[in-house]
């Protein structure tokens, strides 16, 4: 990779030849390389090497931890840094980053985030290296190759499982039930990750785990449910309904959602298996499971909870005032949870079957929102005079056989879908909207159960003179302590353990490094449907739906060279699914209430166009906004998310990856040096486009606007060429990035004309410096705030754009990366 420039572009109407700009020079400032530790010696506080490192893993080890470490390693932060960037800190943590199929890809670095980004694409790593002197040497961007290549080594091969085999299985099997049970007998199918690839064994049991896990989360059965291997590949589980305490109604909540339930003439197995299970659909995908049944409202309705709290209590048996008013509970108070943007207050009740654990959050800190002042109430309990005045509040308590269930409602006792950003956060998602959803945010956030965490209030009160005697009595028996507080923490955290372990569930189990279930859920909702992935699901292995590519409409062109380029986002996926189902297979779609997304980018549009599954209604492609959302107050209050506009099962929604709104892709994946190159661009909004140039050097410069192309408004659903006239032409072999930025708040889509000669890719490029390009940047991000400032922005999940990222919602980005050969 001996490139010091980027694409040379020939367009033939202008006569314009492009070629690239010198190396960055940051004038005024002299770049450093990321530091390091002491050499031989392990960062501090960094996961050593392995005891079993192979040489691989060790000069990988080495790379990572002189140019990543620093940003984005717990324990081993630098520059001031309290939190990793992107929520991403396990860089040298090598086991679990081989196993996180967000940024490491097994047997393939071209398709590896981590590699990627640090070979040249967008945003530059390390992120304080403005020139070739601080990024990696070829020779150490060679050892990554080398690593990530070599992770698929021991992954033994396996069969492909196709749709007809999985029916044949389930078919065998419920033919050995007694004729009696066979009606109210499902299974649930980890297929598609069997046939995964990117999938590695062990991630495979985690999944397999989450789905146990999730299966009991929504059981009132008092007998934990345990996995039973029924099928030779180990890709189905067996689920006898009442023994999750289910019946057929619920399960067909399911089914009537389910995009992916089929039909066939030709299948042998299908139609006799739907028969004796007296069902349409007699299997679910358990990504899709994980995914739509831990979405409230529908995770609330499988497990039957009541609107409101005070309905949670007669169905548990509970009765919350009373225990206070009797001293029956155990309090902690805190400001810092990790959860709660403000003060935190927890209560424990006995339960039956274990406990019952809430909270009382506030969205402020002041007055009667302070436990510190007033550590009595709620007023329900006290009194107006003595309680403090909480928003809102989050529970999670023991079902019969050990699990837990989670609850969220306002201070009035209604049911909450999604917790308010502005006071309740999920930051264990890096890659969510921030929202607190019922109940996927709470599985994860209790991947152990119960957290700990210390009680402030207690010496705080006690030594509050101010309060009356009785007042600090009741205090006292409230606010037991650390000590009581830990004990209560750690039993209830070991019992927890203990039902994982009944179940065959590993309490330390994490899928790519998160709690299995949330795993699952974004295994599912965040990883793009690619070539094979598109085959997989289709039943197909890729090599048969490259087979049958040719035999299709034109219309499905695009989509396919798509497919190989630029992954498709879920939502798109299930909306195309019926469609090439019925063409590329001898199956139909099975149909049902599902309803795909209405905005499609033009590919996907053109493949439902004129079928029975375009989607009824489209949005208006002219605005970027989410359909309106309600009234945005500047203080958010658990009061404002209390009556959703629509009642969704939609997991894609609480997702910022999978809210794909644009779509770049090339013609190939890969290019010999002086071979034309076009680059396909498909917003599924109006916006203003901006296409960057890196190559993996770092080097930028900006392909468009360009000088003698028009500054056009790119229509939402249409398809730009680039560019329209001529070709880009590569110059020299590597990895080239092109970042493609589309804006679209109505101030960008208002312009007439931007000026980008500065930091263009034409001919007269004179060499960026690290003020100029951060100049460019700013402009094509800029917050289209207006008289407003923000206050009434929202991100397509309809919550405050400030829960999202520091960025406009209206901004989109998206980049491919492709191999430049010498031949």
């Amino acid at each position: 990779m001996k490139r010091v420039n980027l694409f040379k572009a020939s367009l033939l109407a202008t006569a314009a030849i492009l070629t690239a700009p010198a190396a960055m020079a940051q004038e005024t400032a002299t770049p450093v390389a990321a530091p390091t530790a002491a050499p031989g010696a392990d960062p501090v506080g960094a996961p050593p090497l392995p005891m079993d490192a192979s040489p691989a893993e060790e000069a990988a080890y080495k790379v990572l931890d002189k140019y990543c470490a620093s940003c984005h390693q717990d324990g081993a932060l630098e520059n001031g840094l309290t939190k990793s960037k992107s929520g991403f800190g396990h860089v040298l943590d090598m086991r679990r980053l081989a196993q996180d199929p967000k940024f490491v890809t097994l047997g393939d670095h071209t398709k590896s985030k981590l590699y990627q980004v640090i070979a040249g694409g967008s945003p530059p790593m390390p992120d304080n290296c403005w020139s070739a002197d601080c990024t990696p040497k070829a020779e150490e961007l060679e050892v990554l190759k080398l690593w990530i290549d070599g992770l698929d080594d021991d992954v033994e091969e396996k069969k492909f499982v196709s749709l007809e085999e999985l029916h044949r299985l389930a078919h065998e099997d419920l033919q050995k039930q007694p004729t009696n049970r066979r009606d109210r007998i499902r299974y649930i199918s980890l297929r598609p990750l069997y046939n995964d690839s990117d999938v590695s064994p062990e991630n495979y049991e985690a999944y397999r785990q989450a789905t146990v896990k999730m299966i009991n989360a929504l059981s009132w059965n008092p007998e934990p449910y345990k996995w039973e291997a029924v099928d030779e590949y180990g890709v189905l589980m067996r689920i006898y309904l009442p023994e999750i305490d289910w019946d057929q109604h619920k399960w067909h909540t399911l089914e009537a959602i389910y995009p992916y339930g089929v039909g066939s003439e030709t299948d042998p197995y299908l139609s006799p298996l739907k028969h004796m299970a007296k069902t349409e659909v007699p299997i679910l995908r358990a990504d899709w499971f994980a995914a739509t049944a831990s979405v409230s409202p529908l995770y609330y309705d499988l497990l039957g909870l009541p609107d409101t709290v005070q309905g949670l209590e007669q169905l548990l048996n509970l009765d919350m005032v009373k225990n206070i008013q009797n001293e029956q509970v155990v309090r902690a108070g805190f400001q810092d949870s990790g959860v709660s943007t403000n003060n935190r207050l927890i209560e424990r009740h006995a339960l039956g079957t274990g406990f019952f654990w809430t909270s009382y959050d506030f969205a402020g800190s002041k007055g009667r929102q302070s436990f510190f002042e007033y550590p009595l109430g709620p007023k329900e309990a006290y009194g107006e005079e003595l309680a403090f005045n909480h928003d809102g509040g989050e529970s999670i308590f023991t079902l019969p056989n050990g699990f837990h269930a989670y609850y969220l409602n306002t201070a009035e006792g209604e049911r909450l879908d999604v917790g308010p950003t502005s006071i309740v956060r999920d930051d264990d998602y890096s890659d969510g909207t921030g929202e607190v959803v019922n109940g996927i945010s709470c599985i994860s956030c209790h991947s152990k159960g119960i957290r700990y965490n210390d009680d402030g209030v207690r010496d705080v009160a006690m030594s509050n003179l101010s309060l009356s005697p009785s007042s600090r009595q009741t205090i006292d028996a409230i606010y037991p302590g650390n000590d009581v507080v830990q004990d209560w923490f750690k039993k209830d955290q070991q019992a927890f353990f203990d039902t994982l372990t009944s179940a065959g569930i590993d309490p330390e189990t994490t899928a790519g490094g998160l709690e299995p279930v949330r795993g699952l859920f974004v295994y599912y909702v965040d990883h793009f449907v690619d070539l094979q992935q598109a085959a997989n699901e289709l039943g197909m292995p890729e090599e048969e739906l490259r087979k049958r590519m040719p035999f299709v409409g034109h219309q499905f062109a695009s989509l396919m060279t798509r497919l190989e380029q630029s992954p498709i986002a879920r939502d798109e996926w299930t909306a195309a699914y019926p469609v090439l189902l019925e063409k590329l297979t001898d199956y139909r779609p099975y149909v049902n209430d599902h309803k795909p997304v209405a905005n499609l980018t033009h590919t996907v549009a053109a493949v439902v166009k004129d079928t029975p599954y375009e989607p009824p209604v489209k949005d208006d492609h002219s605005v970027y906004a989410p359909p309106p959302a309600k009234k945005h107050v500047p203080d958010t209050t658990y009061a404002d998310v209390a009556k959703p506009d629509h009642k969704a099962y939609d997991p894609v929604a609480h997702s910022v990856p999978s809210q794909s709104h644009l779509t770049v892709y090339t013609d190939k994946p890969t290019y010999s040096v002086g071979e034309g190159l076009q680059v396909y661009i498909e917003p599924r909004h109006d916006c203003r486009l901006t296409l960057i140039s890196i190559d993996d050097r770092h080097q930028s410069c900006v392909l468009y606007p360009f000088p003698g192309l028009d500054d056009i408004v790119i229509k939402g659903g249409s398809q730009y060429v680039f560019p329209p006239k001529g070709t880009l032409r590569t110059t020299h072999e590597g990895l080239e990035t092109i970042l493609a930025i589309c804006n679209g708040g109505h101030d960008a889509i208002d312009l007439h004309t931007r000026d980008t000669s500065k930091v263009s890719c034409a001919a007269d490029h004179k060499p960026l410096t690290k003020d100029q390009y951060e100049t460019v940047v700013n402009e094509v991000l800029a917050l289209d705030l207006g008289d407003d400032h923000g206050k009434d922005k929202h991100s397509p999940a309809g919550v405050d754009y400030r829960g999202v990222s520091d960025h406009n919602p209206k901004i989109v980005k998206s980049q491919i990366s492709v191999v430049v050969t010498a031949h």
